[in-house]
Formats: structure tokens, sequence, C-alpha cells
């Protein structure tokens, strides 16, 4: 889906609101992307938890997960390592091609170890909150980890819209 695709949506919104989108129309796509690449790092973490794991026909969802939590014959650990690849790797064509058109294919080996270094790091940002904020401070897990994906949002879109994806003309 690109701009043109979000151009059409937006046009259906009252006029205030469509220039409002305009103006923050790569953020919003960084955002939609986002959650798909969220999408695909539960789809696969989970994906492989349930495909190592013998459930029986006719199991809930909720007693599949626990199955799946208790029996997996892949790790948590592992699922989450594949899940990330994955993840990174969907992220980095969506960015490239949908949310800052880079085309070109030069450079693209460049553009993706900068684009997983930039996710290694935010991901070793959020890594640090989590363990100072609720292991050292006792903070709520569950505020801290929606907090921490917000500055890794943020901190991914610059990264990869002053690093990865800047125009390299100017």
């Amino acid at each position: 889906m690109n701009k043109e695709f979000f151009r059409k949506i937006y046009r259906l919104l009252p006029k205030p609101l469509c220039e409002l989108c305009l103006k923050a129309e790569n953020a919003i796509i960084y955002i939609f992307y986002g959650a798909l690449t969220t999408a695909v790092n539960f789809i696969a973490h989970f994906g492989l938890r349930f495909a190592f794991t013998d459930i029986p026909e006719g199991t809930s969802l909720f007693d599949a997960l626990a199955l799946a939590e208790e029996h997996s014959r892949i790790s948590s650990t592992a699922a989450a390592a594949i899940a990330w690849i994955l993840a990174v790797l969907f992220a980095f064509f969506t960015n490239k091609y949908f949310v800052f058109e880079k085309k070109q294919s030069s450079g693209m080996l460049r553009e993706l170890f900068d684009f997983t270094a930039g996710r290694l790091f935010s991901f070793g940002c959020e890594q640090v909150m989590m363990y100072a904020f609720v292991e050292k401070m006792h903070l709520n897990e569950l505020f801290i980890k929606v907090l921490a994906s917000i500055v890794v949002l943020i901190l991914n879109y610059f990264i990869s819209k002053l690093i990865v994806f800047r125009d390299k003309k100017k």
C-alpha cells in the first residue's frame, strides 16, 4: 500500500483532518507498517511455538497457548529471535519501499546493515528501560513496556529517516 492508497483514504475525511493527515503522512504510514511488523513478529513467534507443539484437535486458543508455553519443542527465546529477524526484514522492506520510497537497489546491503544496527540499538534501549524501571525501580511492567515501545517507535523512525533512508543527494 503506497502513499496514493493512503491519500485516497485521507480524502474521505473532513478537509481539516485530511490536511492534518497529509502533513503527518510519513508518520502515519510508518505507524501502519509498524503495526503490521508487530503482527509479523507475533504471528511468527506463536506460529513457531504452535508448530513445535503437539496440540490435540479441538483445543481452544488459550489452552493451545498454555500447551505451547509448557511443551513446545522450540524455546520462547529461539522463537523470539527468529520472529525478530523476520520482523526486522519485513520492516526494512516496507520502510524502504513504502514509507521512505527508496526504489534504488544499489547500496541495499549497506541500508540493511544500518537498519539492523539501528534496530539493535533501539532494542538495547528498550532492554535498559525495562531493566532500570521494572527490575530495579519496581515500576509497573505493562506501563513501562508501553512507554518503552513508544520510545522505540520514535527512535526507529528517526534512525530510519535520518540515517538509513536519508536523501544522500542533499
